[in-house]
This record gives C-alpha cells, structure tokens and sequence, in this order.
C-alpha cells in the first residue's frame, strides 16, 4: 500500500517521565493496513518498554519502512537543509537511523528503520532475528537519549548553529558522530544480540583501507585542486575510522571488557601506527563521559578534535590558521600520493 500508516501510541498508555506522553509510528511502504499496523503497534510497545531505561523525552517519533531509502529523504526535517539523508551503504550498510528534526523550534529526535529488520518482533520462531531487531531499537533509543543530553547543556547548536569558520564545522562534524557512538554502544551493549564481532570486525577493517583510500582522495585532489572539498574529503576518511573505533570502543566499555583483553584487537594494534590514536581516542569518550548530561563547556569534546587534526597532518595536509583567521593548506607529494609515480 502506498499510503503510511499510524499506530500511534497516545497518552491513554502508561507513561514514564522518560516518554514523551504521546509519539507516532508511521509503517510505509506495506502491501496491506494490517500487517503495517500489527508491526507498527509492536515496535510501538517496544519503544515505550525501553523508555523505562532510555530517556526518551525528546523523542519525536518513529518511521518504519520497507522502502528505507526513501523514508530517510521524505522525513521532514523541519528546516532548510540542501543535505539530503542518506543509508550508509559501503562495507557497512545502515539499516536505522536517527536524525534531529525541529519541532516549533525545539529539538527532537526522529528514528527512522528498515523494516526488513525490524520484521522478527512480530515473528515468534525467529528467535535471533528477534534479538538483532530489539538490539536495533534499543540503539536507536541511545541516540535519542544522548542527542537530548547534549542539547540540554549546549542549547541552540544542534541544528541551529550559525554560520562558523570551516575547519569548525569540520571539526563538528567529527567530533558529534565519534562521541555519539561511543556513547550509544555503551548505553545499548546489553540489549538484544551482541554486536562485540561486528563492531569489532568493522573497525579492523577500516583501519586496513584508511590510508588507501585517503591517498585516492589526495590523487583526486590534483585534478579538482578544491582545498575545501580535499579537507572535508581526509576528516571525513580519518573521522570515519575513528567512528568505527568508538562503536567498537563504546560497546566493550558497555560489556565491561578492556580492549587489551579482545585478542584480536590487542593482536592487531600491537606495534601499529594507529595505536596511540586509539588509545587517545578512548581516554578522550572517557574524559567526555565523566560529565555526561552536566558539561559546562565543550574543551573534553576538543580532545577529539585534536586526535582528528593529527590524523590529517598524517595523511599529508599541512594546516595553518593565519591571522585573518583564514587557513592555509598546504598538501606536499608523498610516494603514495604524486601522479607522476603512482601512474
């Protein structure tokens, strides 16, 4: 059917002060009004359920749709924005997500899912499948806690920042989804299926291709010679790494479980360039923890953007801030990235 369909959760249900009194559940993209509403009604209870542990307060509701893709470009956003929503679909495939949208002004989260893996939760003889749809959601419901938490020390910036000098911006854009992960990993670690593997094997196999891919972006950068889209091209190539690192970080810190004591992990970072990153990079989300919901100002969120800035300088961009505030970039050749020795 081509038509959404609401299972909405009104305020004649019990509610916690974690729960927003009443949130819909948009089903789109179904063949028929009752498999869309019996879905629709499960993941509503299920939602509300983890509302016992989740805040959920600033959560503004919840699409799920067979036709994922299109959802997340039809969600309204409840500003201008030319940036279009889009699933992760590289050797990692996004399957929820959970951008902020404004409401009357004031922030809330939207939870946008796949329903292709969402199905289980009506589906008793799907035991696994159950565990990696309620694991799904309870993901989901982390980012809508922490998303609120950081609104609520540092109001009027998500979504609504006035114009900044780039490599703020830059930076912001490292710094928010690095520290989110981290925090939601270790928020959702005990719900539904592990994903200590996935996690795991995701961030290893990141870290293979970082530099292989950051020195094509390089090479491309002597074709197109833009400054501003080579800088958002290697943060965002190094930001990433460090996204996958604190997914993988956040959900040991969840499970209780040291990274020296994951063999593969330890195995692997030994002797490795990409250690002392990794280190910093745990000590920083542990520093930025300490206060969670109580920050008064943002120097511990700064640490990971100083990670990111030497992450750079390593793959070959020179940076340096000149007194009118403007930047200058310099990007010598290396072996991997001159064209005339990589033809």
């Amino acid at each position: 059917m081509d038509e959404p369909q609401d299972a909405s959760m009104g305020s004649e249900e019990k509610t916690t002060s974690k729960m927003p009194q009443q949130f819909g559940v948009q089903a789109r993209g179904f063949n028929d009004a009752e498999t869309a509403t019996r879905l629709a009604t499960v993941v509503g209870h299920a939602v509300r359920k983890l509302g016992d542990t989740f805040d959920l307060s600033g959560l503004d509701g919840v699409t799920l749709a067979v036709d994922y893709n299109q959802a997340l470009l039809d969600l309204d956003r409840g500003y201008e924005t030319s940036h279009k929503l889009t699933a992760t679909n590289s050797h990692v495939v996004g399957v929820a997500m959970t951008p902020g949208v404004l409401r009357d002004g004031v922030l809330k989260s939207h939870i946008v899912l796949n329903a292709n893996y969402i199905w289980p939760l009506s589906d008793q003889n799907d035991a696994e499948g159950r565990d990696n749809a309620v694991h799904i959601l309870a993901h989901e419901c982390g980012h809508v806690q922490v998303t609120s938490a950081f609104d609520n020390c540092f109001p009027n910036v998500l979504l609504r920042q006035k114009n900044s000098p780039l490599l703020e911006q830059i930076h912001w854009k490292v710094i928010l989804p690095v520290w989110d992960e981290f925090a939601v990993t270790s928020l959702s670690a005990g719900f539904g299926a592990s994903q200590t593997e996935t996690y795991e094997n995701t961030f290893i196999n990141d870290l293979a291709e970082a530099d292989e891919r950051s020195n094509k972006l390089l090479l491309k950068y002597q074709e197109h010679g833009s400054v501003d889209q080579i800088l958002s091209e290697i943060y965002g190539c190094y930001g990433n790494l460090l996204k996958f690192a604190a997914y993988h970080l956040g959900n040991l810190d969840g499970v209780g479980i040291r990274w020296q004591d994951s063999q593969k992990t330890a195995s692997l970072l030994k002797d490795h360039w990409f250690l002392p990153y990794f280190e910093r990079l745990e000590a920083a989300c542990i520093e930025i923890a300490k206060s969670y919901g109580r920050w008064e100002n943002t120097d511990s969120f700064m640490l990971i953007a100083d990670i990111i800035d030497d992450l750079v300088e390593r793959a070959g961009l020179l940076i340096e801030r000149m007194d009118d505030g403007r930047l200058w970039v310099d990007i010598p050749y290396t072996p991997e990235t001159d064209p005339l020795l990589c033809k």
